[in-house]
């Protein structure tokens, strides 16, 4: 007791005050410390002979629906060339039983690509097809799945070859994607979202919705360089919006209720 009476009392008091900012400071750091962000991987490689494969079969044309996306503001609209190809006639589906008619512009020999014409203009999405991708980054997919409003998210795992067989016949290099999550209301096959468009974590698109296989829970889309192609002529000056795991769903309905991102409809005679 006498040794505790020879120590200052500034001592102590400083003690005490050391302890309760140490304290402060591991309570602030432990619960508002923000997490660190996902480690992505490598660059991802140009295109290789030894790229895994996938094979697609198109069945003949029938009544179908998908998806499109305005890619200018003059009325342009993208989508899969397998969701208007041997259509007899295409339209856009407003609400209810509202539709615009669209024509069939062009569609590519080379990739599941289609542009299409109408009266009706809708702003374009700012993109990116030059952008490094790296494998794990996100990708949200925007569209109508099993013809509704329907979204999902996923990484990505890299580049495979694609193979179309059946209705024609075509080659190309397709991004693969593992699926992480989608629309809480939409099970089973994403089938109506092709042709819809995929977003990088910036907003910005940097590809379409081409095929899935629900068994390996993978999404394929059309590589950035094969939509270069398709839209070099067409310049767009849009401002994107921050993609993320928590907001995506409500950036898609968003576009879905703006019409920036339409259901497509294929009718045949």
């Amino acid at each position: 007791m006498k040794f505790l009476k020879k120590i200052p009392d500034w001592l102590v008091y400083g003690i005490l005050l050391f302890v309760i900012f140490a304290g402060a400071k591991l309570n602030t750091s432990t619960i508002y410390g923000p997490s660190p962000p996902p480690d992505l991987g490598s660059v991802l490689q140009n295109a290789r002979p030894e790229d895994p494969t996938v094979i697609v079969e198109i069945n003949k044309p029938m009544l179908g629906i998908g998806t499109a996306f305005s890619v200018d503001n003059n009325g342009t609209w993208l989508t899969a060339r397998h969701v208007v190809d041997s259509c007899d006639q295409v339209g856009l589906r407003l609400d209810g039983s509202n539709y615009v008619s669209v024509k069939v512009h062009y569609i590519s020999g080379t990739s599941d690509t289609a542009l299409l014409v109408s009266k009706w203009k809708r702003p374009a999405f700012a993109r990116d097809f030059h952008g490094v991708r790296r494998t794990g980054e996100h990708g949200f997919f925007m569209g109508f799945a099993q013809g509704r409003p329907g979204e999902a998210a996923g990484q990505l795992l890299g580049r495979q070859r694609m193979f179309v067989k059946g209705r024609y016949r075509s080659s190309e290099t397709v991004l693969a994607w593992s699926e992480i999550g989608r629309s809480r209301n939409i099970k089973g096959t994403l089938s109506g979202i092709s042709g819809g468009p995929v977003f990088d974590s910036n907003g910005e698109v940097i590809g379409l919705i081409t095929a899935e296989s629900p068994r390996k829970g993978r999404i394929y889309t059309v590589a950035p360089k094969s939509l270069n192609t398709m839209l070099k002529d067409l310049t767009v000056n849009a401002k994107a919006d921050i993609l993320t795991l928590k907001n995506y769903g409500t950036r898609a309905d968003k576009y879905r209720r703006n019409r920036r991102i339409a259901q497509v409809v294929c009718l045949v005679e």
